[in-house]
């Protein structure tokens, strides 16, 4: 999932046998214990193995689950659930966690020594380089009537590539606008009335703020690092113009008058109207989130967890402000908020198709997947648990399930780290003054072209 979180490499295993295999170079692959029953493997027929999996996949009725950053606030809910799990389908589940930093290398690893699990949790944006391996098994048999009801439209479409599911939707993430409440009433701004529907708005809210004689704090924070974070802020301006960031050919298409427009726009909040916190260029977007959690900046684009997060410091004591949250301003050409969808996906090399959906199915169901989003802090991807009370009424969750209308995922592309990446140079490059934002958009748009053109 989306978040600030990148802890050190740690394995969460969950149970009480081994598998530990190391698969190439710098990729510890850990693979928890079984839970519950050891001694059904093969029950159903189909060729079990014990659990020994050596040739990747559960064979016979053993399945291998994949997921990363089961902390100990949601570890619980798995060692509890698998469990039911395995005495409900007569199964043996080998539960795996590995972090973040790690997953990836860790997942490649797996499918190139064939030794793929079963069910793998990640984010939907890897789905283009696991297909380009023939390593994913399209899910469209799964993702149909009532299961595929389930999900919100803008959701299931975050799991869809080349016209097919390969995933069925996990957790989602979204972001929405945070405001000081307390920065605002000294600056002479109504906090229960912020009137912040528009980017214009925004830049008001802040000129008004800036020149307060009563504030010292800064208006409005903005990333400008050398961190994929930044393309993620930026993107909300750039497509609120009007424009995209490849074609449906998946072509290039970053340096069009709507483009030049977004990124004059977000530069000029530094550059002419110095509404920004002093440093953009070495400011990350955990950094203005912080800056924002800590009381000292007036307005930030953010997750749902900044909101968690400042009502359990004022419950300690450690924060004495107010906060506001609305919907990201709109721009010209409509309001945007960056979406990120983590997936089930089920790899080729399974043995175990039926109890790989079962596996899938048994976790989406209502209750399960409430309790996972609420101990989690992850919106729910189904629509009859987005609708319960607990989020619809939290003044934290109701504004980023509101916000889920207006959902919009990065483009899946094999390369997208490669293209964020020369994307976040243009911005820096228009943010530090170096080039006109058309200019620094041109350029990228020349690179990436030529980046892409083997695509």
């Amino acid at each position: 999932m989306s978040n600030d979180k990148t802890d050190a490499f740690e394995v969460n295993s969950i149970g009480r046998r081994r598998v530990l295999e190391t698969l190439g170079a710098g990729s510890i692959v850990a693979v928890s214990g079984c839970l519950g029953s050891s001694g059904n493997s093969g029950a159903n027929g189909s060729g079990g193995n014990g659990g020994g999996n050596s040739s990747g996949g559960g064979g016979g009725n053993a399945i291998q689950f994949l997921t990363m950053n089961v902390e100990d606030n949601i570890k619980p809910f798995f060692q509890k659930n698998n469990k039911k799990f395995e005495k409900k389908t007569d199964s043996t589940l080998e539960f795996t966690s590995v972090t973040w930093d790690n997953a990836q290398t860790t997942v490649n690893n797996r499918v190139d020594g064939n030794k793929a699990p079963d069910v793998a949790r990640w984010p939907a944006r890897w789905i283009p380089q696991m297909v380009g391996k023939d390593a994913l098994m399209p899910l469209d048999d799964l993702m149909k009537d009532d299961f595929l009801e389930k999900f919100p439209e803008g959701i299931a479409k975050g799991v869809r590539y080349q016209d097919h599911y390969y995933g069925v939707p996990w957790a989602s993430s979204n972001k929405c606008f945070y405001y000081n409440k307390n920065i605002f009433k000294k600056a002479g701004l109504d906090p229960e009335n912020p009137q912040l529907d528009s980017w214009q708005d925004m830049l008001s809210a802040a000129k008004a703020i800036k020149s307060s004689d009563k504030v010292s704090k800064p208006a409005l924070g903005l990333a400008g690092a050398d961190a994929i974070e930044t393309g993620s802020q930026y993107y909300h301006y750039h497509w609120s113009h009007g424009a995209d960031l490849v074609d449906d050919k998946s072509q290039p298409v970053v340096d069009t008058p709507e483009a030049v427009d977004a990124l004059s726009f977000y530069s000029d909040l530094a550059n002419k109207h110095g509404v920004t916190q002093s440093s953009p260029l070495s400011s990350t977007r955990q950094d203005i989130r912080q800056l924002f959690e800590s009381g000292e900046l007036g307005m930030v684009i953010a997750h749902v967890y900044t909101g968690i997060n400042i009502a359990e410091a004022k419950k300690q004591g450690k924060a004495d402000f107010d906060y506001g949250i609305v919907q990201v301003p709109k721009g010209p050409e409509g309001r945007y908020s960056l979406n990120t969808i983590d997936t089930l996906a089920v790899f080729d090399q399974t043995k175990n198709k039926k109890l790989s959906y079962d596996l899938i199915e048994f976790y989406l169901d209502d209750e399960r997947h409430f309790q996972y989003a609420k101990q989690k802090g992850f919106l729910p991807v189904t629509k009859s648990v987005s609708d319960r009370e607990y989020f619809t009424e939290s003044k934290n969750w109701a504004p980023f399930v509101e916000a889920t209308q207006y959902a919009r995922a990065r483009p899946k592309l094999k390369q997208f780290s490669q293209f964020n990446s020369r994307m976040v140079q243009a911005i820096q490059e228009a943010v530090g003054g170096q080039k006109e934002p058309k200019q620094a958009l041109g350029d990228a748009q020349k690179d990436l072209k030529s980046m892409l053109s083997g695509q």
